[in-house]
């Protein structure tokens, strides 16, 4: 019950979410920013998730990972409504950064799923509730992209704040979930002896800077150089959503270092079909493809539990949700440089170098399985 009623939580804030997702560097730049502040906003949206990762974690293992998940919820609708309210860039990147430091529900919601999840291997759970955000995304981008397109790009946040109201109903409806007993607990400090964690955080960083280089400034790409119009951009991150909804099921379904270098080969695939082509028909594909980045959260949390004793889930992966932060808070800085110094396809054409690099990283120092051969770091967490 607990876990449906997540999922339905998260698909309805997906679908206020996706309404104006798609289509906010195009918002942004309305409001008089160009790509250079745009890659700078996206960077410090990231660095305040990243920030906010770590004391939501020791909330979520000390008091339980449903104050964290109510709280969050609580907070976005009220930073949302001040992004609808917001007139000026000014007060729209206050509104937007404070909105992204609720990130600290990820943290929550997976110690949540995992400990909830019954007979379900982490990954299976983590992927099937995930996988609702994306579903919630299909029809909202080509919905949020009509009305912009007629009513102005300020409606879609308008019609965000609706669904993230009821969507924030459901969360208030799940049931407490204790914390572990404290005699079981640990410290967070004795992470930092746990070897296999430490170097696996170093490669998730990498991971994270090879596949965002080429992520936020996709839609002012296509705007800019493809001339798709807003309208276009809303239905394409329609097919975006429904490309994350069935790539995670099957991403889900396979051992997760498998997985994750699955989805950076999609996502080099895509960068490539964006540059390459006009056709929108392929940058439907493209966008597709990039549905599967929507699935390395779930992945990289399966790969940690392997790695964490499960009084640490919530600290554990507040801090991988952290390093992933902070590499989603340098790319896009990056991007924007790039793109305005070298050129608007160079973000995508470092990706054509930084992706084989990263994939033959997780192929080598992954975390894998007993069924995927001799481990590169073993599975058994230290202290178990």
């Amino acid at each position: 019950r607990n876990l449906k009623l997540i999922a339905a939580s998260l698909f309805l804030w997906a679908s206020g979410e996706g309404l104006f997702l798609f289509v906010l560097p195009n918002y942004m730049e309305s409001l008089g920013a160009d790509a250079v502040q745009i890659g700078l906003l996206f960077s410090i949206s990231a660095v305040a998730r990243a920030v906010s990762m770590i004391p939501a974690g020791l909330v979520s293992d000390h008091f339980g990972p449903r104050v964290a998940l109510v709280g969050g919820w609580i907070v976005g609708v009220i930073t949302g409504v001040m992004m609808a309210l917001s007139t000026n860039f000014f007060w729209f990147s206050i509104a937007f950064v404070l909105y992204n430091s609720t990130g600290w529900v990820i943290p929550a919601l997976s110690t949540y799923i995992t400990r909830g999840r019954g007979d379900l291997t982490p990954e299976r759970a983590l992927s099937s509730v995930f996988s609702m955000y994306s579903g919630g995304l299909i029809l909202a981008p080509f919905f949020g992209g009509m009305i912009g397109e007629r009513w102005g790009l300020r409606m879609p946040f308008v019609g965000a704040m609706i669904m993230f109201c009821i969507s924030t109903g459901f969360m208030l409806l799940i049931e407490y979930q204790p914390p572990h007993p404290a005699e079981d607990r640990l410290s967070p400090m004795t992470l930092t002896t746990n070897r296999r964690f430490i170097n696996f955080l170093f490669l998730i960083f990498a991971v994270i800077i090879s596949l965002n280089i080429g992520f936020d400034l996709a839609p002012k790409f296509l705007a800019d150089v493809k001339s798709i119009n807003v309208a276009q951009i809303g239905w394409i991150g329609s097919i975006n959503a429904i490309g994350g909804f069935l790539l995670n099921q099957l991403l889900g379904r396979r051992p997760p270092r498998r997985g994750l270098m699955l989805l950076m080969t999609l996502i080099l695939i895509y960068s490539l079909i964006l540059v390459n082509t006009s056709w929108i028909g392929w940058f439907a594909l493209a966008y597709f493809l990039r549905g599967g980045y929507f699935s390395f959260r779930s992945l990289i949390g399966a790969l940690v539990t392997r790695l964490a004793p499960a009084a640490q889930y919530g600290t554990s992966m507040a801090v991988a949700e952290t390093v992933m932060n902070g590499a989603a808070a340098t790319a896009p800085a990056l991007a924007g440089l790039l793109y305005e110094k070298v050129s608007p396809a160079s973000p995508f054409q470092l990706m054509w170098l930084l992706v084989p690099i990263a994939i033959f990283c997780v192929w080598q120092f992954a975390p894998k399985y007993e069924g995927e051969g001799r481990a590169s770091v073993l599975l058994k967490p230290e202290g178990t």
